[in-house]
């Protein structure tokens, strides 16, 4: 129920925001939704991974491909984009899974450089270090408010479907799996499948990000493929709290807003963000989202406290 009145809110806000705050909140969405899906990963199995760049790279290509020398509609790419880049992850997740720790974190941003490479310096196919761009939807689908609702849509749909996924025996199993995976293998849990197909929901979901953005900015670029793209997954994720369920995408807002505030305001946004996560980390390790729940907990005590003593 709580969903569905923050997706309400977000329906009514959307006549009220200027050209430059639809896209901003179209950001905001899309960062949620990347987030939300490395999240998937790390909350639900413990893995972190540092490659999450290479399906949101690939899915942002692959719209941009389609759309550009393909000719495709924009709306037709996104089912191939998410595909594809479930098709990866299925790959780099089948050489990746069998490691476990600062391994597996290893090898999935070696996978993503080895992309970042490719797409850095393949002209002929990727455009290079030029990217591909001139990407406006055409028709309704470029204007700001149209692509707005169209992402809280997809928005909507991820976030739904991750809130049954962790609801699921897969979830439970997944979550056995992070806690004792030898005790999980022991009562005929099948770690390395269940993994793997944790590892390609997280990638399809963020190629859809990906494809989102490119078509959002209009351009796409190598750096959707570079290691800090992957970087701001974990920020975000690690501002709202990866133990509640909406906090990647609080966190990935956030993130948004500060950086555009203070990149507004002056250079340093770097030392001001890595400021701000050691004070995360140090006073408030649950993240906002935790602070927020933890708050929400002690308010009606307080009231019942204060109503007891009059």
């Amino acid at each position: 129920m709580r969903l569905l009145w923050f997706f309400i809110a977000l329906v009514v806000l959307g006549p009220w925001l200027s050209e430059y705050g639809l896209k901003l909140a179209s950001e905001a969405l899309i960062l949620g939704l990347y987030a939300m899906a490395f999240n998937l990963l790390f909350r639900q199995t413990g893995l972190l991974s540092f490659g999450q760049a290479a399906f949101f790279g690939l899915g942002a290509y692959t719209m941009a491909l389609l759309v550009a020398r393909g000719g495709w509609p924009f709306p037709a790419t996104l089912p191939l984009a998410f595909l594809v880049s479930a098709l990866g992850a299925l790959v780099i997740g089948f050489l990746s899974i069998r490691l476990s720790r600062i391994y597996f974190t290893m090898l999935t941003l070696a996978f993503a450089q080895l992309l970042y490479a490719v797409a850095h310096k393949w002209y002929a196919f990727t455009g290079g270090d030029n990217g591909i761009t001139d990407l406006r939807p055409p028709g309704i689908w470029g204007e700001s408010l149209f692509y707005y609702y169209a992402v809280l849509f997809l928005f909507a749909l991820g976030v739904f479907f991750l809130w049954a996924l962790e609801r699921s025996p897969f979830g439970y199993a997944l979550r056995a799996l992070r806690d004792n995976r030898a005790r999980a293998e022991a009562v005929g849990i099948n770690a390395f499948g269940h993994l793997l197909l944790a590892f390609v929901i997280s990638g399809a979901l963020s190629g859809l990000a990906g494809a989102l953005q490119g078509a959002l900015q209009r351009s796409v670029f190598p750096d959707y493929l570079f290691w800090t793209r992957s970087a701001e997954a974990i920020l975000a994720t690690i501002l709202g709290g990866s133990g509640v369920f909406l906090g990647p995408a609080i966190g990935a807002t956030v993130f948004l807003l500060l950086r555009v505030v203070v990149q507004a305001n002056t250079e340093y946004w770097p030392f001001f963000l890595g400021t701000l996560l050691l004070l995360m980390v140090l006073f408030f390790p649950k993240g906002l989202g935790g602070l927020a729940l933890e708050m929400a907990r002690k308010w009606p005590k307080g009231e019942r406290r204060g109503a007891s003593r009059s």
